[in-house]
């Protein structure tokens, strides 16, 4: 094969540079494009660095895999180059991990997680006899590599460059200092989390004018967790005991604070502790606070007002009071939103002394009373009056409201009253709302929504045909059949169905 002998040839010239090497050169002729294997060599023109092509292998088209291979043998007798590869005689002992453990111990230096463990463990009443931040190091890094547990660490060890580091090879692997050194961690999270924070704003300067805030829960097995409750479970494992997870994090997503929570602690209910560490141990002194809808209640809401933190809250369609305004009043126009391919998105504002006018309007209407319009008028002006320093008292509104109507009754009057007093201190707010469409999900949330209420639909139509005997009679007890049918996620499609008894049978409609 002609190509085998041009290569001898270059195998020649080889012997005598020691700057060459192979490339591929690309031409184009007749609207054709051609690529040629060349060995080139460095050369210097002028003071300058260039390549020169000494030598044209030909097309690379030519070249088959056996050939190369055949060829590379070739040349490594020719010059006597069997030291740099391998032979039958060698024998690998052990492969350990390298890569991934550089990357994340030259992140944990970075960091200065060491010195700041070691600093910290240092200010304690009693010395510690273990390397903390070594055992907590290896932890780490094993978790962000291959998760296993404590005992799994000691194990895995052996099978990375930890091995042979000249900190760790002498190390104890004994799982009791891995979970003592949890032990002492926790004693100092606090602290470590604060001056980890401060060494993420010195090397990334951390965006925290929007800070995040999310919990779930982590099931687990075992009775010796203090912390360990049944509560709602993300993991829709009801039948394990858990506890609760929060998580603070930056705009960028860099991890500020955790908490851990017993396993029945509700949303809502930890976000006072939340906002509060971020002012005064963080120092944080304007933010925008983002959560979710759960952690939504007045106490929450009030606490970020009084700190001067501005909030993002998610809410429920039908869970927010004045988001109800905007359902009912149908503002929501579709039709009209921006949308950016995924998502439609509408902004309404609602101030609360419209809100209590529109809903003090609907109570009336509901109740089938005759408003007076002069009265109305005067009830409006005094509602748009009201400041968030007021604090109204039933006697101020008793003589007005009773003129709103003829039939106006205690228990309406006392309806309207309480709706009024439950907005003290908030006469004057305005809510924003960002209204968000996924057509995509509503489009499956349909679908999904048609096909279960068909399923009922079918099961009550077998239910109703076995609630008689030949007879005529009812021989199930009804109330706890549809229970049954009902049951767990399937009561919210409860009230889309109206049953009524007719001749001692039950109907669906």
């Amino acid at each position: 094969m002609y190509v085998y002998y041009d290569i001898m040839k270059w195998c020649l010239i080889a012997s005598q540079e020691s700057n060459m090497f192979p490339r591929i050169v690309k031409h184009q002729k007749n609207g054709k494009k051609y690529e040629y294997l060349v060995i080139s060599r460095s050369v210097r023109k002028n003071g300058k660095s260039t390549t020169e092509d000494i030598f044209n292998l030909g097309n690379i088209n030519n070249f088959k895999n056996h050939d190369i291979l055949n060829l590379i043998e070739g040349l490594m007798r020719i010059f006597q180059l069997n030291k740099y590869c391998l032979t039958e005689d060698i024998e690998i002992l052990e492969s350990l991990t390298y890569g991934p453990i550089m990357v994340w111990q030259k992140l944990w230096q970075k960091m200065n997680l060491s010195r700041l463990i070691g600093q910290l463990m240092k200010q304690r009443r009693t010395a510690v006899s273990i390397e903390v931040e070594k055992y907590v190091q290896l932890m780490v890094v094993n978790r962000c590599t291959e998760p296993l547990s404590k005992l799994g660490v000691t194990r895995w060890f052996s099978t990375t460059c930890y091995k042979e580091l000249q900190d760790f090879s002498e190390l104890p692997l004994d799982a009791n200092y891995f979970y003592r050194s949890m032990d002492y961690l926790i004693e100092i999270k606090d602290e470590l989390e604060k001056a980890i924070y401060e060494r993420l704003q010195n090397l990334f300067s951390v965006n925290v004018k929007l800070t995040f805030y999310d919990i779930t829960s982590s099931f687990f097995y075992g009775d010796k967790c203090p912390l360990a409750e049944s509560g709602y479970s993300r993991d829709n494992r009801s039948d394990c005991e858990q506890i609760v997870v929060g998580v603070v994090t930056s705009y960028e997503g860099y991890p500020l604070k955790h908490y851990v929570f017993k396993g029945n602690t509700a949303d809502s209910t930890t976000v006072v502790e939340v906002v509060e560490n971020l002012k005064r141990s963080y120092r944080i002194g304007e933010t925008i606070f983002v959560g979710d809808r759960g952690m939504i209640t007045r106490l929450n809401l009030d606490t970020l007002t009084d700190l001067g933190y501005d909030y993002i809250m998610g809410v429920k369609l039908r869970q927010d009071s004045l988001f109800q305004m905007l359902l009912e009043q149908d503002k929501l126009d579709w039709e009209s939103a921006n949308f950016d391919g995924k998502i439609k998105l509408l902004e309404h504002t609602v101030s609360v002394k419209e809100f209590l006018l529109w809903k003090t309007s609907l109570i009336l209407t509901a109740s089938k009373l005759t408003i007076n319009e002069e009265a109305w008028q005067q009830f409006s002006n005094k509602i748009t009056k009201l400041t968030n320093e007021d604090t109204p008292t039933a006697s101020d509104f008793k003589n007005i409201l009773e003129a709103l109507s003829d039939s106006m009754t205690t228990k309406i009057r006392s309806k309207v009253w309480m709706l009024i007093k439950h907005y003290t201190g908030r006469y004057e707010l305005t809510n924003r709302f960002i209204c968000c469409l996924n057509p995509e999900r509503q489009a499956s949330s349909k679908a999904y929504r048609e096909k279960k209420l068909d399923q009922l639909s079918k099961e009550l139509d077998k239910l109703f045909a076995k609630l008689t005997d030949s007879k005529g009679k009812s021989t199930l007890n009804f109330d706890k059949e549809i229970g049954k049918i009902f049951a767990g996620f399937r009561s919210k499609f409860y009230g889309v169905f109206q049953l009524r008894k007719a001749n001692q049978l039950f109907k669906k409609h």
